[in-house]
């Protein structure tokens, strides 16, 4: 693994012209592409539809290939497209019998200059951090945020994770000052630390897929009509962010919007099931998952609603920033209990 920083100016221009990605693309350093495949690579370049996997080397030989070949055969082998991502082996020299091999199997090479500053991960120390709120991470983060503390066995055993995924979050978090891991017993001591990490790392709102207002009392009233909608027409659905934690708290933070997960090849059959309006009303923010939110959904008796777990709520209330941490806080207070 290249040591490098996403930001490190030099480097991303060329990558940029190269690959012709876009001033806003997401830029991750050390993550992983799959989460059934958490093989780590230097960089994870999202941009719209289009992704790009990078790893960074100074000579590129044959071995160096062989983890985005791997990676490649494997999405092909379960039949998982990779039409819109492309993958890129970056270093300042390559040998002809490897470039001829890079070709072969679909890996484009780039010219790094000699200049360029590079450092590989066994120069020096250092943990092999994971992506915090891919799922299976946040299956080990939410356990631990259950029950405060406890041994890595257990809470691997506890959220259904591998232990040796298990250790790899703890051992990221503790790096990150989030947690004390002392004699592989973890507990969170930094929970603002987490709180920003997730916000920076997923951003609820680069989720959002379509924003409409439609007439209701209020959005718990619009929340019921629209799971009952939902429901008939046998489309899965689970309201989150500020509409789930609102309810699971009982803390009150937003009273003119709704916040509904929903597949983006059922918010045609949704909307048009309402008169929806350019002005006035409840607004109803609808946001496509990345993730099976709709797994472990929750209908919350006493309103009639589909909310996405606690977990889920948290992740989403948490990725919202500053603009929903007093919610997010009340969440975590409340954590244990749900």
């Amino acid at each position: 693994m290249t040591k490098i920083s996403p930001y490190d100016s030099d480097l991303i221009t060329l990558l940029r012209t190269q690959l012709g990605f876009g001033e806003h693309a997401i830029i991750r350093q050390e993550s992983t592409l799959s989460d059934i495949y958490p093989l780590q690579f230097d960089l994870i370049i999202e941009d719209g539809s289009k992704t790009y996997v990078v790893e960074l080397k100074r000579i590129v030989r044959l071995d160096e290939l062989s983890q985005l070949g791997l990676l490649r055969l494997l999405m092909n082998a379960s039949c998982t497209s990779t039409d819109n991502i492309e993958f890129i082996i970056a270093g300042k020299l390559i040998t002809k019998d490897v470039a001829k091999a890079a070709e072969k199997i679909g890996i484009r090479f780039i010219k790094l200059p000699a200049g360029a500053n590079m450092e590989e991960a066994h120069d020096k120390p250092g943990n092999m951090p994971v992506k915090l709120t891919s799922p299976k991470s946040w299956q080990v983060i939410s356990y631990l945020l259950k029950v405060k503390a406890s041994s890595i066995r257990q809470i691997a055993i506890g959220s259904g994770v591998s232990y040796g995924w298990t250790h790899a979050v703890v051992r990221t978090l503790a790096a990150r000052g989030i947690v004390s891991d002392t004699g592989g017993h973890a507990e969170i001591t930094d929970i603002n630390k987490l709180l920003n990490g997730i916000a920076w790392e997923r951003p609820f709102e680069r989720l959002l897929a379509q924003e409409i207002r439609i007439a209701a009392n209020s959005p718990v009233a619009l929340a019921q009509e629209i799971c009952l909608v939902c429901d008939e027409q046998q489309i899965p659905c689970a309201f989150t962010s500020f509409t789930a934690g609102e309810i699971y708290t009982g803390y009150s933070a937003r009273h003119d919007s709704a916040y509904l997960y929903l597949e983006k090849k059922n918010i045609a059959e949704l909307t048009g099931m309402f008169d929806v309006h350019s002005d006035g009303g409840i607004i109803t923010r609808i946001y496509t998952p990345e993730r099976d939110v709709f797994k472990d959904r929750r209908i919350f008796s006493t309103q009639g609603v589909w909310l996405v777990s606690p977990a889920q709520s948290l992740l989403d209330c948490a990725g919202l920033g500053y603009a929903g941490r007093d919610l997010t806080q009340k969440l975590v207070e409340i954590y244990d209990q749900l």
